[in-house]
């Protein structure tokens, strides 16, 4: 926390809520449902909002650890849902905190396997859910030398609802004996945009220019700034056009990637202070937080971060749900299954330096059909998601209170 703090102060902001001093105003009896950072909000927000929807006399307090990930569940909070940051994993913190809300069960996404909070939740009687589970082989081994300590605390756990088998067997590797985990698949294959990101979208591609080709790269870490650079610096030989929207994923990079960029000798535009670029911009920087669906949507195509930088790789299918070709480097094993599914689609093209990404890159913004073809397969992907947002809320739905019902007075 104190180093992230020194990069983004931001950080160091709503202490009293990491101390479980200052804790969310939630009634009593409801649901908690907790995506870390931005990547499980998206997924935490279309839970949420079908859950509200099936059960409107619930009330819904939705947490997360990192600021962004808060911003991005304080933008997408509706009628009836709670926002507030997740405690400290220190067990007298976490027990004030469960026991200020009090909620009917607790719903953790993805992987987040806190042995305070976890303890905290036995401890107070609050029935723990992990939806859309997933455990990468990286993570599997690290667990493995813990073996007891998580064991013990996913004996607080009801349910394991894994994305794919081999995250199940995982699961039930590092738990106790009848940990019930079951496949329900992955809650980001359920990926819609939000509603107006379509058309903010359209409105912003008119401003960037309906003619020229726009490609994002998304979500990256050091050195994929350099990388993209490149590979854009050799693509304006062949489309001298062609704009490069670049989203770094953490907000504590965007100082340095803007130094990068003013020593790159192009033609840069920032959203901070420019807002847009205009028709001689040829890279344009978006450094800020919960605009990036709105761009791609203003894309042709995407390259994910995360992927040459072997940090596992970010959401493939958000791109995919806008109908875009996808980029990728090699290290995608966060998202295998996303990655084999829209590989095998013909969605997803595989590269490994500036000069591979330059080179799919032109011959995706040069060939309309191709570029179709690919983001017709990349949408059709998000069909792998039917199904997956009933199967986790099958999972959550029988660990709830039951409905209130008005009582009906009598004639006599």
């Amino acid at each position: 926390m104190l180093a992230r703090s020194a990069r983004d102060p931001s950080w160091r902001k709503r202490l009293p809520e990491r101390w479980g001093a200052d804790v969310p105003a939630a009634p009593a009896g409801g649901v908690w449902l907790h995506g870390s950072s931005l990547g499980e909000v998206g997924a935490l927000l279309v839970l949420a909002e079908e859950l509200g929807r099936r059960r409107p006399d619930l009330p819904l307090l939705l947490t997360a650890f990192t600021p962004a990930g808060s911003a991005a569940i304080q933008r997408g909070l509706r009628e009836g849902q709670s926002h507030g940051l997740l405690p400290f994993d220190l067990g007298i913190v976490n027990r004030r905190f469960l026991r200020a809300v009090r909620p009917a069960a607790g719903v953790i996404l993805e992987t987040e396997i806190w042995p305070g909070l976890y303890s905290a939740c036995r401890s107070v009687g609050v029935p723990l859910i992990i939806a859309s589970a997933r455990l990468t082989q990286r993570s599997y081994r690290r667990y493995r030398k813990i073996r007891p300590l998580i064991a013990a605390a996913l004996s607080a756990v009801r349910i394991v609802g894994a994305q794919t088998e081999e995250d199940a067997g995982r699961f039930r590797a590092l738990g106790h004996d009848g940990l019930d985990v079951r496949v329900s698949g992955n809650l980001k294959f359920h990926y819609r945009p939000q509603e107006g990101v379509l058309e903010r979208g359209a409105e912003l591609r008119a401003t960037l220019g309906a003619a020229r080709p726009v490609w994002i790269a998304a979500s990256t870490h050091e050195p994929e700034e350099q990388i993209a650079l490149l590979a854009h610096r050799l693509l304006l030989d062949e489309r001298p056009d062609a704009l490069l929207i670049l989203a770094p994923r953490h907000r504590e990079r965007f100082a340095a990637v803007r130094s990068c960029l003013r020593r790159s000798g192009l033609r840069v535009a920032m959203r901070s202070r420019d807002s847009v670029p205009d028709a001689q911009t040829q890279v344009f920087l978006l450094d800020s937080l919960g605009e990036m669906t709105a761009f791609y949507a203003a894309s042709d195509i995407a390259f994910v971060g995360g992927s040459i930088a072997r940090a596992g790789g970010h959401n493939l299918l958000e791109p995919a749900a806008f109908g875009l070709p996808v980029l990728a480097g090699p290290h995608l094993f966060n998202t295998p299954e996303t990655a084999r599914l829209l590989s095998d689609a013909g969605a997803l093209f595989g590269v490994r330096d500036a000069s591979e990404l330059a080179g799919r890159a032109a011959r995706l913004l040069g060939s309309e059909q191709a570029r179709r073809a690919a983001g017709q397969a990349a949408k059709a992907c998000g069909n792998a998601g039917l199904g997956v947002l009933d199967r986790t809320l099958g999972l959550i739905e029988p660990l709830l209170p039951a409905p209130k019902t008005r009582s009906v007075p009598s004639s006599g």
